[in-house]
This record gives structure tokens, sequence and C-alpha cells, in this order.
């Protein structure tokens, strides 16, 4: 507040000194303040100049605190409206450039970000304007993030931005990684955990979102140099990129493929030893999925369960996909693992 009110932390101190006080000369505030007594006079003039502190009644040389609400009110005000006035600039600005990008033509709703840089300020930039929630999905190697960490969500949480965050299953083997996420959720963001988390994505308010390219490498933004062997057709002196999107029909489905994600995902909270641990969904696959379940425990082949349910081979291969994907696995020995784990039998 005082800041807008363009006050230095002397004048902010003298200020509260005066506050506290029905009144003030120059000697006795240079006391409280450690200043010398012309340093005092002169704080006094540029504070009395300022409409913060006036002379008492019949004395010249006796200070009180003008009234907050008085003295600080208008100087508030005239920057709010200010405020206001550069928020409707911006909202026209805006609306122009959408405008003219759907005049353009819907290939301007991307827009590549290329260099680790470039794509760590337009990370940056995405969460601070978000008013209401971000989806991401988070999966290793960081690029767009600085080595120190997202230290901007830790900010925007506290703003009251909603976090959601889906984190493929290898994020929790990395120390640092899950030491990070540990502090994000004991913020409040709501994670979850799947097998597998196909891209990197950032979502704000479900208007903009943030595509990392899977080509893109761990070299930028502090990260160690990525293992050559993991991409072998990657060229390694390309600068990693991503995909900027706005409205449309691209927005819309890469909103939904993350509400896919995070269903079928498993919450993730604080374990005892403060690590971040995965918490096993509390929902069961439906009853005649049970049942196909336990025909493929019992090794009958697909075409065999499709005989007993009285269905076609395509529809239990179908099911059997759909079943793999609900308990986030990648294979049918995985399905049976977990099905035992989980009690499901």
């Amino acid at each position: 507040m005082f800041e807008t009110a363009s006050l230095d932390s002397v004048e902010v101190r003298a200020y509260r000194t005066l506050v506290r006080v029905p009144e003030a000369t120059p000697s006795q505030l240079a006391r409280s303040l450690g200043l010398s007594g012309r340093e005092a006079a002169a704080l006094l003039d540029t504070l009395e100049a300022k409409g913060l502190v006036s002379r008492a009644e019949g004395s010249a040389h006796r200070f009180r605190a003008s009234p907050p609400d008085l003295a600080l009110g208008p100087l508030l005000l005239s920057r709010q409206q200010e405020l206001q006035a550069a928020q409707s600039v911006m909202a026209k600005l805006t609306e122009e450039y959408h405008s003219e990008a759907r005049r353009r033509g819907a290939g301007e709703a991307v827009e590549t970000v290329t260099g680790a840089q470039a794509m760590a300020r337009t990370f940056d930039q995405l969460q601070r304007g978000a008013r209401g929630e971000i989806l991401a999905l988070c999966k290793p190697p960081n690029v767009a993030v600085p080595s120190r960490g997202n230290d901007t969500e830790l900010e925007v949480l506290a703003s009251g931005v909603r976090y959601r965050a889906v984190y493929e299953r290898s994020a929790l083997e990395v120390p640092p990684e899950v030491y990070r996420i540990r502090e994000f959720v004991g913020r409040g963001e709501q994670a979850r955990v799947a097998a597998e988390v196909p891209v990197k994505m950032v979502v704000a308010d479900r208007e903009l979102a943030m595509l990392v390219s899977s080509s893109a490498r761990s070299s930028g933004a502090g990260s160690p140099p990525a293992d050559p062997s993991a991409a072998p057709c990657a060229d390694p002196s390309a600068e990693p990129s991503a995909l900027l999107i706005r409205p449309g029909a691209l927005l819309d489905a890469l909103v939904a493929f993350f509400e896919s994600l995070w269903a079928g995902a498993s919450p993730l909270v604080l374990t005892e030893d403060g690590l971040a641990g995965e918490r096993e969904s509390d929902r069961t696959p439906a009853p005649e999925d049970l049942l196909l379940l336990s025909l493929l425990l019992t090794g009958l082949t697909d075409t065999a369960i499709a005989g007993q349910l009285g269905t076609s081979l395509r529809t239990v291969q179908r099911r059997i996909r759909d079943l793999i994907e609900f308990a986030g696995v990648r294979t049918r020995m995985q399905l049976a693992w977990e099905a035992a784990r989980r009690g499901w039998l």
C-alpha cells in the first residue's frame, strides 16, 4: 500500500511513528528514528507536502499524523483508477489481437516458442496470468522450469489459483523432483499419478495452453544433459520448443485429454515420512468388467472369453484395453498384478 502511495521506507516509518502518538516535534521524531534533527525536520516537511502530516494547532514545531483514510485514500483511489484504465486498454488490445487472429485463420491459434529461456519465460507468464485454475501434465525431464524449481507456482497457489497436476510415475523416482512435488502438494496443489504421461502440458483457465514438444531436450533451463540414447532420432543441437495454443478446437481437445488422464490417475498425498506417495483410487471396475477380468486371469484366450460372455472378440479386446487404462498400467501382466494388489477379485 505504501509503495502505491510513493513513500520510501523512512517516510513509512515516520508516518507509522506519528500515527501512534498524539503529536511530536522534529527532535522527538529524530530520537525515535535515529536521525539528526535536520533530517527529521526535512522529513516532516516532505510528509506535510504529501498531506500525511499537519502542524498542531497553535504550534509551528509540533506535528501530528493525518487520518490514514484521508491521507492515503485519494492516492489509492487514483492508482486504482489508473489500474482499471490499464486493464480496459489491455482487454481492448486482447480482443483486437484475437479478432485479427480469427480473421487470418485457425493457424494463428498455434504459436511456436523456441529455446529454453523463451519457454521458461512463457511458462512463468502463463501461470501468473491465470485467474482461476492451472491444469498440468508433468513428466521428466524439465525444460521450461529453472534449476531452482517452479517458485512461481508457490506464489500463484498463495494467490488462490487452483492447481491440478498429473505426474508420470517416474517423476516420483527422482529425489529432487519428489521433494518439490511434496512442497507443491503441501501448499494446496491437487496431484495425481499415472503410469505414463504422454506429453508435457500446462493450461491456464482453459484459455491458453503450452504444449512442450516431445523432442525437447533437457539441456536447457539448468537441467542436466539428457541421455543421447534416449532419443536416437533427435538432433542434439536442436533447441527445445513448445506450442502455445489459444482458444479453439485443439485447446478443447487438450483439456478433454487432461480430464481423461485425471479421471484415471491415482491421487497423490503426503506420506508419513513427508514424501509424495501414491494413494490408490477407491474406484473399482464395474461388475461386468470384474467378471471379464476373472476369466482373463484363469488363462482363457480372448476368443474363449468372448464365447463365455456371448460377445464379440473385438469387444473383449476393447474392454481389456479399457481395464488396462483404468488401472493405469501398460500390459496385461501389470493389469493382473494391479488387480491382485488392489483386491478387485
